[in-house]
């Protein structure tokens, strides 16, 4: 077998300093048995690997990455911080040294971070050769003890080494040079290790103030798996830096930038949801989403977002709950025939984490934050028969908690967050102490006050901006969108628990007394000419922050109504399907956004 990795392996002598194009001649072509432990062997795309650094020491490795040990004017390398204009040296022995030294310095704080005794160098993963333990491949600071504690102190010391060394600068120089692929993944992946470390991320934030702004736009025109990946990597962790220190400048960039704009246009491009790279696209969704989640959890952030970005991640997270419940119709596991496939389904076939868990909770962060699109869900039937389609799938007895309990956990966060108070005041309804109705009407006025319905019970009327709600004039407890809804709810109960903030009681009462009389023989037409409010409100759907045409309104209502009275119990699971595809039309509605 003659092929290494990509490309045919060659071995070569180089001297220090030399250029590498100058022994293309002298190369020799070899077979993976013929190489020898102390050969010098040449891979794809400038890759080299020595002898000397098949190895864990990270005193050797971090020394080889930051030209210690080499006289200044003997180290020339493009990625030499003492040199001026360093970028226009060519590609060099020392350099090359310097790849496999960030390799294995990558490798090596990877294992440590997760408590493993074993990783790949760069040759051996090459030569397709088993992971090696540490310390016999010559990493000596483990402490006595080798539990979890000993592992991530370790750990600390390795990054502090890095940090001390000026390692950082070399890694940040490599990651800006584009003349060697995978560098930038490499480095990236260090980069990733190292800001595990809250400390290390705020200094590298404040010290490359364009770090940001390069990791945003690698994630928008990069590579899927040597960049996209590898930069929302660091970007969550600095994030969660960004996040806990509040630095607004840091998070404006993010703003400035799109970046919830730019994340969705990735997931909705199809090329990632084929065959070749929706494994790929299975842990960019899921990390990306992470990210969201990070940046959405202070409701001060949330605000910050202009409404489009925010409505767009709510549809595109429903959207991902949608497909969660869908059933595999094809039967069949040959995805490579398929123009897109759902990665959700694909993903739990392949027992494969995905990104549902974080979809739910990026969701519940802005429907916390923004009351009239949490009003909409909460009050849309469709999205009720979702959540309980996929409460009925990810249960606590469901094969997928092994998997991923997360799921579990986060559903139940959003049912509690946004249906909680409405099952407690359900609760007080069935106690008939009078004491206890108060207390209920009480509850509903606290609600009321936060969203504004319609304190008459037989209104499903919201608050908007064409319907300015009136409280009660007696109690300035309970609102109502018009006088007629007033004084009706007046006759049902209201009249029961109504108590003056004054001593104006009485006169209220025989003033809301003669306007009762006089409507008592009220016609609907007759309401319609003496309402005091203009009634725009057609449904529920017009809370829908996005523009929703009059055929897709005509289809829902009819849905509902068969949801509410279903003609038959054979068709009922027709109906929910076809109630759970309204909804997913409402977010894709004539593929427009606002």
């Amino acid at each position: 077998m003659r092929c290494i990795a990509a490309n045919r392996s060659v071995l070569t002598t180089l001297d220090q300093n030399t250029t590498l194009a100058d022994y293309d001649g002298t190369n020799c072509t070899t077979t993976t048995n013929d190489i020898d432990s102390t050969d010098i062997v040449q891979f794809a795309d400038g890759w080299y690997s020595y002898p000397d650094l098949n190895t864990f020491d990270s005193h050797l490795l971090l020394g080889t990455l930051t030209l210690r040990n080499i006289k200044p004017s003997k180290a020339l390398s493009p990625w030499n911080a003492k040199l001026d204009n360093s970028t226009t040296i060519p590609l060099t022995e020392i350099a090359t040294r310097q790849l496999e030294a960030l390799f294995n310095l990558s490798q090596l704080l990877f294992g440590l971070a997760r408590g493993e005794q074993s990783n790949y160098t760069f040759r051996d993963l090459q030569l397709g050769h088993p992971p090696r333990r540490f310390r016999e491949a010559g990493f000596n600071k483990f402490p006595n003890n080798n539990g979890s504690a000993g592992f991530f102190g370790t750990f600390q010391l390795i990054v502090n080494e890095i940090l001390k060394s000026g390692a950082i600068d070399i890694v940040y120089m490599m990651y800006k040079d584009p003349r060697i692929r995978c560098v930038k993944q490499k480095s990236l992946d260090l980069l990733t290790n190292i800001t595990t470390l809250n400390e290390i991320g705020y200094f590298i934030l404040d010290r490359y103030c364009q770090f940001l702004i390069q990791l945003i736009q690698g994630i928008r025109d990069g590579h899927l798996i040597e960049e996209k990946i590898p930069s929302l990597s660091v970007l969550i962790r600095l994030c969660k830096v960004i996040v806990e220190k509040n630095l607004l400048n840091h998070y404006q960039h993010l703003i400035d930038m799109q970046f919830i704009d730019i994340l969705i246009d990735l997931f909705e491009y199809q090329q990632y949801k084929t065959n070749e790279s929706i494994v790929y696209f299975i842990k960019f969704e899921s990390l990306a989403l992470q990210c969201l989640y990070i940046m959405l959890q202070c409701a001060s952030h949330v605000d910050m977002w202009s409404e489009k970005a925010q409505i767009r991640l709510v549809n595109y997270c429903c959207t991902i709950l949608y497909k969660s419940i869908l059933d595999d119709d094809d039967k069949c596991d040959d995805y490579s025939k398929r123009i897109e496939i759902n990665h959700i389904l694909y993903a739990e076939q392949h027992e494969m984490i995905h990104s549902l868990s974080y979809s739910i909770l990026t969701f519940l962060s802005i429907v916390r934050c923004r009351k009239e699109i949490g009003r909409f869900y909460r009050e849309n039937e469709h999205f009720r028969e979702l959540l309980n389609a996929m409460r009925q799938k990810y249960n606590s007895r469901n094969e997928y908690l092994s998997r991923d309990s997360s799921i579990s956990s986060a559903l139940d966060q959003l049912i509690n967050s946004m249906f909680e108070r409405k099952k407690r005041r359900h609760h007080h309804r069935h106690i008939s102490s009078k004491d206890h109705q108060m207390r209920d009407d009480n509850e509903e006025n606290i609600e009321n006050r936060e969203y504004r319905k319609c304190s008459n019970s037989l209104c499903q009327i919201i608050e908007n901006d064409q319907i300015k709600f009136e409280s009660c004039p007696c109690c300035h407890k309970l609102s109502y969108c018009s006088q007629y809804c007033r004084e009706v709810h007046w006759t049902l109960n209201h009249n029961l628990f109504c108590r003056p903030v004054n001593s104006d009681r009485k006169k209220e009462e025989s003033t809301v007394g003669c306007k009762i009389g006089r409507i008592s023989g009220m016609t609907s037409s007759d309401y319609q000419e003496r309402k005091t409010t203009s009634m725009t409100y057609n449904s529920a759907f017009e809370t829908l922050p996005i523009q929703v045409s009059r055929q897709v309104m005509e289809a829902t209502v009819e849905n509902t109504n068969d949801l509410c009275n279903p003609s038959s119990s054979s068709s009922s699971s027709n109906v929910k399907k076809n109630s759970l595809k309204t909804l997913l039309s409402f977010l894709r509605v004539g593929g427009k956004r606002r």
